[in-house]
């Protein structure tokens, strides 16, 4: 028994999606850092130097497909097919975490945490 093209259609977009919206935090993450660099001031303390960060923007363009991609694959497969496959987004963007600290809990166990 074969996926109908309609459901393929549908897979294809989901994953298409997570990509994008993967990828998207990446770059938008990167044009924060590189706006904070060259302002002196980060988004998180007032900054708005990322508007003026084509990086930054093109992070959000990335979204922004991510999202209509997402959108579209509604139409073509059902909910229990498409939805799952959103959560490949957070998987997409994990190749550029990079360790930045370490984390001890109450109880005194010692955690690496990682940030994009």
């Amino acid at each position: 028994m074969g996926m109908s093209q309609d459901n393929l259609r549908g897979f294809i977009l989901a994953l298409l999606s997570s990509g994008f919206i993967g990828a998207s935090f990446i770059i938008k993450k990167k044009g924060l850092r590189r706006a904070a660099a060259v302002s002196g001031v980060r988004a998180g303390y007032g900054g708005y130097a990322y508007l003026l960060e084509p990086l930054w923007w093109l992070g959000m363009v990335t979204m922004i497909v991510g999202e209509v991609a997402n959108f579209v694959a509604y139409a073509f497969a059902p909910a229990i097919l498409v939805t799952p496959l959103g959560a490949l987004s957070i998987i997409c963007c994990l190749g550029s975490l990079h360790v930045e600290g370490e984390v001890t809990s109450a109880r005194g166990f010692r955690m690496r945490y990682v940030y994009l």
